[in-house]
């Protein structure tokens, strides 16, 4: 399956009032497409010097599967010897594009035909940019509109590196400074007081090694947004040093670990099972990946799937040192404390599931619909657990519940929807075309046999 690129709504939103269906009247399209992510134009090198500062005006055809048929560069301005390149780099840009089909009155598929004007931007001007584009002025009467989702703040890269140098000085405060250690790798820098001095180098083994396998399920499907600065890793000897910092920082009080935005992970040591520590960094693992490369700066992929994702990979099963993502970890194990016999005798995966069935028996499970439209307070209260765990069972549906959708990679085109700050309803209706009440009692058959 081709890699689905990063698109802005930007460009499809902003040529609203262009809008013509394919190959039929413009009346029968009832929704537009939807562009997912688009990066900016870039200024060739080519033009470095020369004072033009390029705008184009472009016509892209649209066919029923979303895909970009044909784009027509219709006028450059200004116009100079650099047209051919231009245009060149316009159509190789525009044309990898992909979309949301325009529908008509039935909810089927059409083809559409979109025109708008772009400017280039100079490689300067997108290095101090922020990782993603602001919403364009003019589109702030369709936001109003709700036609597209509100705009979160999105903080620039110095003011994201000035909040992450704050929560490192937080963060050392509470490292036992004779025996704190630092190892630096392409991606993290890692920092322990752990006993053990090989601890933090098996701790940069193991990040460096879960970030490559989230960069192999993820890049084929969704284009990573760039790295501007490694992720900082904190693991902590004392659970009691942990649970000061995340104190001091103002969330919730940790289990074995946390991720912090931007660009912080912070573990302890003293955990009660084995698998405990293992699954909670796999888990904020996922939460550090997500706000690096899946979402960027000033926004969040919806509370059920950015946990449920997160456990989808904490709860994954392990085979000869290899992560399975999807494979429910079914191991039993005996834990001995204090020569008081065996304390567990099941993996936390299986203790999750088990807790999740029994809560759906019970009638006490949330709804594919709860989950959806849970606000943190309801997310992370009294139900917390039932929430992470159905968050979880929900993602893992969504991925395999069905063989067309596993095939076709629908949640990897969904989460698209989702980063962009789409409700979990529209994207869910737009990629798996149902409804929440729709999926209700497949979900639970499917929960219940798992």
């Amino acid at each position: 399956m081709a890699r689905l690129r990063r698109f802005g709504k930007l460009a499809s939103i902003a040529a609203a009032g262009f809008l013509t269906a394919g190959s039929a009247a413009a009346q029968q399209i009832a929704t537009g497409p939807v562009a997912i992510r688009s990066y900016q134009l870039l200024v060739p090198h080519e033009l470095a010097g020369s004072g033009i500062d390029p705008e184009v005006e472009i016509r892209v055809e649209i066919d029923a599967a979303g895909a970009v048929s044909r784009v027509e560069v219709l006028a450059i301005e200004p116009p100079s010897e650099f047209d051919d390149l231009l245009r060149f780099q316009v159509e190789r840009s525009v044309g990898g594009w992909r979309y949301g089909p325009a529908r008509d009155g039935e909810g089927n598929a059409v083809a559409s035909t979109l025109s708008w004007t772009m400017k280039f931007q100079s490689p300067e001007e997108e290095r101090n940019a922020p990782t993603r584009r602001r919403f364009d002025p003019q589109l702030d009467v369709l936001v109003s509109a709700g036609a597209l989702p509100s705009p979160m703040p999105q903080p620039t890269l110095a003011e994201r590196v000035r909040i992450l140098n704050r929560t490192i000085e937080v963060a050392e405060k509470y490292i036992d400074r004779e025996h704190r250690r630092r190892r630096e790798t392409d991606r993290f820098i890692l920092i322990s007081d752990a006993d053990d001095e090989s601890t933090v180098d098996i701790l940069a083994g193991n990040m460096e090694a879960v970030f490559q396998l989230l960069h192999e399920l993820f890049d084929p499907h969704i284009e990573p947004l760039p790295a501007r600065f490694k992720v900082v890793v904190y693991l902590f000897r004392s659970r009691n040093s942990l649970r000061r910092l995340q104190e001091e920082l103002g969330g919730r009080l940790p289990g074995a670990g946390f991720y912090h935005s931007p660009g912080l992970l912070a573990f302890h040591q003293e955990v009660r099972y084995f698998d405990e520590l293992l699954h909670t960094m796999l888990h904020e693992a996922f939460h550090a990946f997500s706000d690096t490369y899946l979402t960027g700066p000033g926004s969040d992929l919806p509370r059920w799937a950015e946990e449920g994702m997160a456990e989808y990979f904490g709860n994954s099963k392990i085979e000869r040192g290899t992560l399975i993502p999807g494979a429910v970890d079914r191991g039993r194990y005996a834990i001995s404390h204090g020569g008081r016999g065996p304390v567990r005798l099941q993996s936390l995966t299986t203790w999750n599931l088990e807790e999740a069935q029994s809560a759906l028996r019970k009638g006490e499970a949330p709804e594919i619909a709860d989950l959806m439209e849970a606000t943190a307070d309801t997310f992370y209260g009294e139900r917390a657990q039932h929430y992470y765990s159905f968050s979880w069972l929900l993602t893992h549906f969504l991925h395999h519940g069905r063989e067309e959708w596993e095939n076709a990679q629908s949640f990897a085109r969904m989460l698209l929807y989702l980063a962009e700050g789409y409700p979990g309803r529209d994207a869910l209706e737009a990629v798996f075309q149902t409804t929440p009440a729709e999926l209700q009692a497949e979900f639970e058959r499917y929960v219940r046999g798992l």
